[in-house]
């Protein structure tokens, strides 16, 4: 059975964008829409406070609100999007632990970059940061592009995380029927030794970098004759700033959750952090999955 792409949605502007992303991608993969509400009340985690529990009511206030949110939010995505199964869920406690755990057994999840907390001008809200931190499988941070129709954007460095990031590249860029760029940032010193060498070092580096994006495409590039994509080899000591400048010209730039640097242990890189931040549109980011 096909899982269900799940969305956080919250009544913000930043969540109604998220979930009609969210439709789009259903609707190319044939997939159930999960719309998902997390009803937190501002005594959550605490007992009925007062005589009788004078909380209650309040409660059940906020709860009926919650309920009209998520009905509102189903009829504006089925009337959008009629040819997409739309089912919803409302959760109870905090909201990114909810989240996660939605995410466990989802084709993917969305979310908007921000939502009704915090403040506007921060570039990604909280939960956000927290869900594409800790979650499962491809999360998807929604932000508009400036290119909305532009390729798919992955960057590849030879990691299990960006094989991972590579095939959801090449499965969204088919579904959208838009290009595939696929990117390594490298790095060479001109010279390293006293007397310049016979190659330039950085000429080698590219030649590295793009034959290891040439191996990695040539099945996709069998199995999907279809697929235009192009390689792209930049030439950084910042490969994260390098990616965020790409991502200007990109539909959606997909990265792995670690690459080949920093810890093994951490569960997200630099790369990855410094995109769902500051990218100029949307970004994947793939963590690994045995679903």
């Amino acid at each position: 059975m096909t899982r269900s792409i799940v969305v956080g949605v919250d009544g913000s502007s930043g969540a109604r964008a998220a979930a009609h992303y969210a439709a789009a991608i259903a609707g190319r993969r044939h997939a159930t829409l999960t719309l998902v509400h997390v009803f937190e009340t501002l005594f959550y985690g605490y007992g009925p406070v007062g005589p009788g529990g004078g909380y209650a009511i309040s409660e059940e206030r906020l709860r009926e609100a919650a309920e009209l949110l998520l009905r509102e939010t189903v009829d504006d995505i089925e009337s959008s999007h009629p040819a997409v199964k739309v089912e919803s869920r409302l959760e109870t406690g905090g909201v990114a632990e909810r989240l996660i755990e939605q995410s466990e057994d989802a084709q993917m999840t969305v979310l908007g970059s921000r939502g009704m907390g915090g403040f506007a001008s921060l570039m990604l809200g909280s939960i956000s940061t927290h869900v594409a931190t800790y979650g499962y499988g491809p999360i998807i941070v929604v932000r508009p592009a400036a290119t909305p129709d532009g390729p798919v954007l992955v960057g590849f460095d030879g990691s299990p995380g960006a094989n991972a990031a590579l095939q959801f590249g090449v499965q969204e860029a088919l579904s959208r029927k838009v290009p595939l760029v696929v990117a390594n940032v490298y790095w060479e010193q001109p010279w390293r030794w006293h007397q310049q060498p016979a190659i330039d070092p950085v000429i080698i580096a590219r030649h590295r970098a793009e034959q290891m994006i040439t191996d990695a495409m040539e099945l996709p590039g069998e199995e999907h004759p279809e697929l235009h994509y192009d390689i792209r080899t930049i030439h950084s000591l910042n490969p994260a700033h390098s990616l965020v400048e790409e991502s200007a010209h990109a539909g959606l730039t997909v990265v792995g959750s670690r690459g080949r640097g920093g810890f093994a242990g951490l569960l997200i890189g630099s790369v990855s952090k410094t995109l769902i931040h500051h990218a100029a549109g949307s970004v994947a980011v793939i963590h690994p999955t045995e679903n």
